[in-house]
């Protein structure tokens, strides 16, 4: 699904991936709604097309360029019982606290909402997880009516 963001002048070539971060102060921005409200946080997206259009960011003291993005795939683990390429599912975080495991990251911290519908677009891997827990890392992408967050 084509989307309207708005970039660093940087950012601002077809192809380019970046991931989202939101500084706090955006939040009360007048343009934040086009800038990157309708973007996820910790997402990861693709310049599709750069349009003629810039504003200027008084947080970052620079022009924003208005860009059309596609949402890309977010690597996350997901149950192997569940981890089947094309299906929709509804994410489970994965309940773990041990931050030394170097899947972490996939397990907890992702920007996955619990309950979200999402779609298994690659099974990339099993995970050796040291809890035993039967876990694979997985390629996702939110269902177009799961991504109003």
């Amino acid at each position: 699904m084509v989307r309207i963001a708005m970039v660093t002048r940087a950012q601002a070539r077809p192809g380019r991936v970046f991931r989202v971060i939101v500084n706090p102060r955006c939040l009360n921005c007048r343009v934040y709604s086009v800038c990157a409200g309708s973007l996820r946080p910790g997402g990861r997206y693709r310049v599709l097309r750069v349009r003629r259009v810039a504003h200027f960011c008084p947080i970052l003291r620079d022009r924003m360029v208005v860009v059309e993005v596609e949402e890309l795939p977010l690597r996350a683990a997901v149950s192997s019982k569940v981890a089947v390429e094309g299906v929709t599912i509804q994410y489970r975080r994965v309940e773990c606290n041990n931050k030394r495991c170097v899947y972490y990251v996939y397990c907890v911290a992702n920007p996955f909402r619990e309950g979200e519908r999402v779609r298994v677009v690659k099974v990339v891997e099993r995970i050796p997880c040291p809890k035993s827990l039967p876990l694979v890392l997985v390629e996702l992408l939110p269902t177009p009516y799961s991504a109003d967050f």
